[in-house]
């Protein structure tokens, strides 16, 4: 079977272990986030596709994550990306995390910020969309 392209766009993008070793040393980019027009937290940037086989991110790093390997899509603030981090402390955009398996004992933990405008994102559509395919 053919994978079928489902929405395409630009993403911000990082992962957990990423967050967790910035968390002290990004507190002056987090508040100046809530202040001016920079970008949400990030590591990556890139393109970002979902087809109804996983979602293909290129760019400064190559990432997939076949459907058959995630195991939890959570759209919100958590400890690590808080609300704190984003202009308007998250009132027009959340973040995606996504939990996926690598290997048997490996799972890796990504958070995504899809086709961010400067105050809003397009990551409600990715989520209902994303949760859909999973179903």
């Amino acid at each position: 079977m053919v994978a079928q392209k489902m929405l395409e766009g630009n993403v911000l993008w990082s992962y957990d272990h990423e967050l967790t070793n910035d968390k002290s040393s990004n507190w002056i980019k987090k508040i100046a986030g809530l202040f001016s027009f920079l970008k949400p937290v990030h590591n990556h940037e890139g393109d970002i596709l979902l087809a109804s086989n996983g979602l293909f991110i290129t760019g400064d790093e190559q990432l997939e994550l076949p459907l058959s390997h995630i195991e939890e899509v959570y759209m919100g603030f958590d400890d690590l990306f808080p609300a704190s981090s984003a202009k308007n402390f998250g009132a027009f955009w959340q973040p995606i995390r996504i939990r996926s398996t690598v290997s048997r004992s490996e799972s890796q933990t990504v958070y995504l910020v899809i086709n961010h405008t400067g105050i809003f994102s397009d990551n409600q559509t990715w989520f209902n969309t994303l949760i859909s395919l999973l179903r």
